[in-house]
């Protein structure tokens, strides 16, 4: 499995600048979840990839409670049903993130789908890129099917 991430980061690295500026309006797939805090995942198909976006309260903490936090990966889904999306520069609501953002080092993040829903492995992502208290991982469940 590492090894396949590992591909699947470096095939991305190549072509990660032209998946990013080719993001779609229309999403396929709408996924929530509520604990440990409220998030938001969507899926658009782009080509033989997969724009996974990520918006997710921080996990309560009274006054301390983390700001919103939001990611954008892309990725190729392998035959086990796995998106391995490397974390991709983009414009959002919420926040801008740049290549030079990301560095050399993008995290890889595991989006293994099924069939009520999607479990998230974000391989540090959130702990690098949003505030601290911040969490993208678990379980989404699906909310809007793809047609």
């Amino acid at each position: 499995m590492r090894i396949q991430s590992i591909v699947a980061a470096s095939l991305l690295s190549m072509m990660g600048c032209s998946l990013s500026l080719a993001a779609s309006d229309s999403v396929d797939a709408t996924f929530e979840r509520d604990d440990p805090s409220n998030a938001t995942m969507t899926l658009t198909a782009e080509g033989e990839a997969w724009r996974v976006v990520f918006r997710a309260g921080g996990i309560p903490n009274g006054a301390a409670t983390a700001a919103d936090c939001e990611l954008e990966a892309v990725g190729p889904q392998d035959l086990d049903g796995v998106i391995a999306a490397q974390l991709v520069p983009f414009e959002g609501e919420l926040y801008t993130m740049t290549a030079a953002d990301i560095g050399a080092d993008a995290p890889v993040i595991q989006v293994a789908v099924g069939p009520e829903g999607v479990f998230v492995t974000d391989a540090g992502a959130a702990d690098r890129f949003c505030g601290l208290g911040s969490d993208i991982e678990g379980f989404y469940l699906r909310t809007g099917a793809i047609d």
